[in-house]
């Protein structure tokens, strides 16, 4: 099932959530977690947006919508600019894909359970 019905993955409220990250000071080359403000809380479940600025300027976005047992997570990845080929990491058949952002913690293994564009996708992280 796609979380994009379910505010995840690009709903309006997230895109807004990148346009008020674009105002932050997120260094480049720098990964933060930030809190966000009253009328964006709610676009994650732990009322904070992790931030991915990247070397070419790039900004991406993860929001976790639900976050359980060990920290794993669901959540939307979004991204200003197209993510590289080489971003996205092809699994063997029987794995899932996942997005690699190396240098940027919470974004060096987030696995793709929807890709709806090259800038959008549905996320997971399970710990096992």
């Amino acid at each position: 099932m796609s979380l994009f019905g379910v505010g995840c993955g690009g709903s309006a409220r997230d895109v807004r959530v990148l346009a008020w990250v674009h105002a932050q000071s997120v260094a480049p080359q720098s990964t933060q977690e930030i809190s966000l403000p009253g009328d964006l809380v709610g676009a994650s479940a732990d009322a904070r947006v992790h931030v991915a600025r990247l070397a070419d300027g790039r900004t991406c976005i993860l929001l976790k919508k639900s976050i359980g047992w060990k920290s794993n997570f669901e959540g939307g990845l979004l991204c200003d600019a197209p993510l590289l080929p080489a971003e996205i990491v092809a699994a063997p058949p029987a794995s899932r894909a996942y997005v690699s952002l190396p240098g940027h913690a919470v974004f060096e293994e987030l696995y793709v359970r929807t890709q709806h564009d090259k800038r959008t996708f549905d996320v997971y992280f399970d710990l096992n």
